[in-house]
């Protein structure tokens, strides 16, 4: 568990990382991602700091890591500077993976039971013994398929991100965790049923609504926008459609009283979204393990096992 969580922090301070792929595709993240703090520029960020020689090529680190590094017997800082713009850079990279992630059909996506900080070490190695020739694999991959494998690690981030930060502030009353652990249940077959009966490209601004709230961690708008939708078109599924009108009217208004009675924060559950990212990342890591095979033979099981974690 230390040497994991090791790893989750080398992956987050860029000075860190040990191949240049990974470097790479936090600059590119980077350079798209949050904007600057007060005081703080994309310009000054990208700037070498005084005794950093000119052109030096690895990304600057944070404020107490980087005086440690200089001077060993320095006293570290009081404040870093750039916590915030560390927070707001893992929120970004959350939301990049997060948002493909809640386009998965419900029926493919699978309940994530193990180590965020685990998964994410196995996949750093992973990713680093498959990608040592990146010219190599460039030339016999498509693009895309090999920057999906590449950015395996961030998607990973973007798990832990997920399962250890999108949390309540403090513990929801117990009726409130009752109605969440209703909707958590009902929220994916009903999902699943709307989308065979509705296709997205009939009500794309349904289920544009349905997505923003998985990403925001929000299950009550979600399956109150979703349950809204089949109720008002129930004439035309009655008789085909698996769930009952009685479910649907109880999901409904669920989803109506949380609204109703609570703020966001105190009904924010990431358990579904937190399942399709784990979802997505199954299917990248089958990509990965595919090459790996097809670069080291049988070796490869020694750095891309077949399981991430429990099932």
């Amino acid at each position: 568990m230390t040497r994991a969580r090791d790893d989750l922090e080398a992956l987050r301070d860029p000075a860190r990382r040990s191949t240049p792929l990974e470097a790479e595709s936090t600059a590119q993240s980077t350079t798209s991602g949050p904007v600057p703090g007060p005081g703080e520029t994309r310009r000054d960020a990208a700037a070498p700091s005084p005794g950093e020689p000119a052109g030096a090529g690895a990304p600057r680190q944070a404020g107490p890591e980087r005086a440690a590094a200089a001077s060993p017997g320095a006293a570290p800082l009081q404040a870093d500077p750039r916590a915030r713009g560390d927070e707001s850079l893992d929120r970004e990279r959350y939301e990049r993976y997060a948002m493909p992630a809640s386009d998965l059909p419900a029926a493919n996506v699978q309940a994530f039971r193990g180590d965020a900080s685990g998964v994410l070490a196995i996949v750093r190695r992973a990713v680093q013994s498959v990608t040592r020739d990146p010219a190599r694999h460039r030339r016999r991959l498509p693009k895309s398929r090999f920057d999906a494998i590449r950015s395996l690690p961030e998607l990973a981030m973007a798990l832990d991100y997920a399962v250890t930060r999108m949390q309540p502030e403090s513990a929801p009353p117990i009726e409130v965790v009752e109605q969440l652990d209703l909707l958590y249940g009902a929220l994916r077959p009903t999902l699943a049923t709307a989308e065979v009966y509705f296709p997205r490209s009939i009500v794309p601004e349904t289920f544009g609504i349905v997505r923003r709230a998985l990403v925001a961690g929000d299950p009550a708008s979600a399956t109150a926008t979703i349950t809204n939708l089949i109720l008002d078109r129930w004439s035309h599924v009655q008789s085909r459609i698996p769930i009952t009108r009685e479910e649907l009217t109880q999901l409904n208004s669920t989803a109506k009283w949380l609204l109703s009675n609570t703020r966001p924060p105190e009904r924010l559950d990431s358990r579904d979204i937190r399942d399709r990212l784990w979802s997505l990342l199954r299917e990248r890591y089958e990509q990965l393990r595919a090459i790996a095979q097809e670069v080291s033979g049988d070796d490869s099981r020694e750095y891309a096992p077949e399981r991430l974690a429990a099932d």
